[in-house]
């Protein structure tokens, strides 16, 4: 038997930075050299290396190699530091900065331009940069030009807006940059000058600085809006093209968006169809709305080709997932020859692809056929226009365990020819070349397979099976899937269960349910899940809670995307829903039969975010069923948060509806252990609402605990310190037990938070 200190080292070895170094080959990143030519880079185990057991150290054994691949034929050849393949890129090895088109440039000394870096045009001759808010062009001889001169504080051109992380990033040491996407040929860029002047502000007290002599608390300000806000309080980002051969700048014939328009050119609403044309979609307040212009570079001219309403709320994505799902953002296209043109919509219940006539506006029908009306389009990933084809990632496949698994599919044209080109029941993830396209495919219950696939979908050949050996002998436990009815009866659900280390027949374990409770994201993990970002524990520490003796459940309720429209508008003006929290209560007596050792007197729940506000709603509205529950950076109150996401799901601001997402309003209801835990510095997130929250409990005269990370921002289950305490009070208050006194070593780094999940 171990004892609890061997328990939490156990743990410990399942934290992010360990368990990726515990698998090879699970995800091989691909780099296209030539049309049907690539490389990457291939983990192998060192002659004579120890590999991994239960005592070895993380990375014993390992050493990466560079392959060439021919796509083609599948034949590869091996790039060693003698140059094998003299061009091909060294592992870690990287396309310098300054050649990679739209790149950023520092400025050397003696630079007539000031410390704001240049934006670089992709053939290198002209560059973009800020001065006092306004726009410049810099070309190769040093000439510079001022494009722009009506910039001013919160009214500049191309700034970093990002409503979710605009302090973060400067606490990072984010250098303001024009963010622009240029055209191809270098002449024309596509900028916007984002008008926050009359957005009201919110704040934060930064109580350290990076100097020891600086010892004064630093106010944070930044503009925030809130669904409560008028049409002239919000941000407004008109679109503007610029071009460096005339040097001016012209206004885009377009309303103003109410959203941030990209944050870098793989990010953006907009992009080129020529070098000469440019499409982007636009959407109105509250979601309800969205249109595709294809617009002229020259004058800025636009041509309305879709315009498409909604009673609910059209589906920008999820904010991260694999591909994007229901992308309106990306999802869409215009012909280069202008006469068709692409577009998604929800419209039949599930997300298609309809075709449109650019010069009429008509559309021309929808691309499925009545026999895959279930069909979910994605992100597109490739368009042929030679063979009149359309590559997209799919979900909701009927022949599908489930149905988030995400398939690869081409359609052509006119809608005739639909085929499914990855046919394992699987998550899958693509890197298409000309001719041929690279597929890695998992389960979370089955380990990743990588391999080579033409066109048509024939198997060329096995390029990778993911090695997990380490991870296994390390205790990482498999999920098992598992499928119950929502609180209506009939609506079939997905989950997984983790169950607990050193499991013995017959005995109850405590259960902890992992929530996340947006609207916008599914939380169940498919594909095989080894490693996070932003330094975040796999599957919400379900692993951790494992080695420590609990037994661990993620539920994708009603209300979350890719189960279609009627699915998804569960949570319209529901947001206080939380994506299907009483399917997590009613689902736990069937679990409880499927799963005997499940001890429904020990429930646990905890998420961050919407998590956190899905997990202080379980225990105000269930309190009799969730026993202890940790919370991180809740949206306790739906008034407090930014409109883009409430208007969302909630629409336009209605007092009674909105006062429903304040769920300190129940605080009397308290009878369980509650956790609550926020960062100082979230710039997504207000602390105000925990301290509004907390205020509420004790008004109440209820008990809690409560945790300020003062350096921390939105990414609170990224802190080491927290995930220690988060599993200590679990520990305590479910298994019974006193924590011993332990500190978790951070081998990894946290990132940028720039979601709400």
């Amino acid at each position: 038997m171990m004892d609890l200190i061997d328990k939490y080292r156990a743990a410990e070895k399942m934290l992010p930075w360990n368990t990726r170094k515990m698998v090879l080959n699970g995800c091989p990143q691909i780099r296209w050299t030539g049309p049907d030519e690539f490389t990457y880079t291939r983990q192998v185990w060192v002659q004579g290396g120890d590999g991994y057991g239960p005592e070895s150290t993380v990375g014993d054994g390992m050493e990466e190699v560079t392959v060439l691949v021919s796509a083609l034929t599948g034949e590869e050849k091996i790039c060693r530091e003698d140059g094998t393949v003299s061009r091909s890129l060294r592992p870690g090895s990287a396309v310098p900065q300054s050649l990679r088109p739209g790149s950023v440039v520092p400025q050397s000394a003696g630079s007539t331009i000031p410390m704001s870096p240049v934006t670089m045009s992709p053939d290198g001759r002209y560059g973009l940069f800020t001065r006092e808010h306004n726009l410049y062009l810099r070309e190769k001889d040093g000439a510079e030009t001022q494009l722009t001169s009506d910039g001013e504080a919160l009214c500049g051109y191309g700034c970093y807006v990002d409503i979710y992380s605009q302090v973060t990033v400067k606490r990072q040491g984010y250098v303001e940059h024009p963010l622009v996407v240029w055209s191809p040929d270098s002449r024309y860029f596509i900028t916007y000058r984002a008008d926050r002047r009359k957005v009201k502000s919110l704040y934060l007290i930064e109580s350290y600085s990076d100097s020891a002599w600086d010892v004064r608390p630093r106010l944070r300000e930044y503009p925030c809006p809130f669904a409560v806000d008028s049409d002239e309080e919000l941000p407004h980002f008109q679109l503007f093209v610029g071009d460096v051969k005339e040097k001016k700048m012209v206004m885009v014939d377009a309303p103003p968006y109410l959203d941030p328009v990209f944050t870098s050119g793989e990010k953006s609403f907009v992009r080129w169809l020529d070098c000469s044309s440019f499409y982007f979609t636009w959407f109105g307040r509250g979601y309800q709305e969205g249109r595709l212009y294809l617009a002229e570079a020259g004058n800025g001219r636009t041509r309305l080709i879709v315009r498409e309403r909604t009673d609910t709320f059209l589906n920008l994505g999820a904010f991260g997932q694999l591909d994007g799902f229901g992308s309106y953002q990306f999802s869409n296209f215009v012909t280069t020859d202008r006469k068709l043109a692409f577009w998604q919509s929800e419209r039949s219940g599930y997300a298609h692809l309809y075709r449109y006539n650019v010069e009429t506006g008509d559309c021309e029908g929808d691309l499925f056929p009545e026999s895959d009306r279930s069909l979910i389009a994605q992100k597109l990933v490739k368009v042929d226009e030679g063979s009149k084809k359309i590559y997209f990632m799919a979900n909701h496949v009927p022949e599908c365990s489930d149905p988030l698994y995400y398939q690869l599919y081409v359609v052509s044209f006119d809608g005739k020819y639909l085929k499914r080109l990855t046919p394992e029941d699987a998550v899958h993830q693509v890197s298409m070349g000309e001719h041929t396209f690279v597929d890695t495919y998992s389960r979370v219950d089955a380990e990743p397979v990588t391999v080579i696939r033409a066109l048509d979908g024939t198997l060329i050949r096995e390029l990778e099976r993911a090695d997990v050996t380490g991870l296994l002998a390390n205790g990482y436990r498999y999920p098992e899937r598992f499928t119950v009815l929502a609180d209506d009866g009939v609506t079939l659900l997905y989950g997984i269960l983790v169950r607990p280390s050193g499991f013995e027949a017959g005995k109850e374990y405590p259960v902890i349910d992992y929530v996340y409770g947006g609207a916008q994201l599914y939380n169940v993990p498919r594909g095989f899940t080894w490693d996070n970002a932003m330094g975040r524990e796999v599957m919400g520490g379900l692993q951790e809670f494992a080695q420590l003796g609990f037994a661990g459940i993620i539920l994708d309720g009603r209300g979350t995307p890719g189960r279609g429209k009627a699915f998804h508008d569960f949570s319209w003006k529901g947001i206080h829903e939380c994506a299907g929290l009483r399917d997590h209560v009613s689902c736990l007596p069937a679990l409880k039969e499927r799963f005997p050792f499940l001890d429904l007197k020990r429930v646990g729940i905890w998420g961050n975010s919407g998590g956190g506000y899905a997990t202080v709603s379980a225990m105000l509205q269930y309190p009799d069923v969730y026993k202890a529950g940790v919370a991180s950076a809740g949206n306790y109150d739906q008034r407090m948060y930014e409109n883009s996401w409430t208007e969302r799901y909630y629409g336009r601001y209605e007092e009674e509806l909105y006062g429903k997402g304040d769920i300190s309003r129940l605080a009397s209801n308290l009878k369980g252990k509650l956790f609550l835990a926020c960062g100082a510095m979230d710039d997504n997130v207000s602390m105000s609402q925990t301290l509004r929250l907390c205020d509420r409990l004790i008004q109440n005269n209820k008990d809690y605990e409560f945790l300020i990370l003062p350096r921390a921002n939105h990414n609170v289950p990224g802190d080491l310190y927290f995930i220690r305490r988060k599993l200590d009070f679990f520990v305590r208050h479910l298994l019974g037990e006193e924590p011993p006194e332990f500190e978790f070593k951070d081998a990894g780094q946290g990132g940028l938070d720039e979601t709400t999940a």
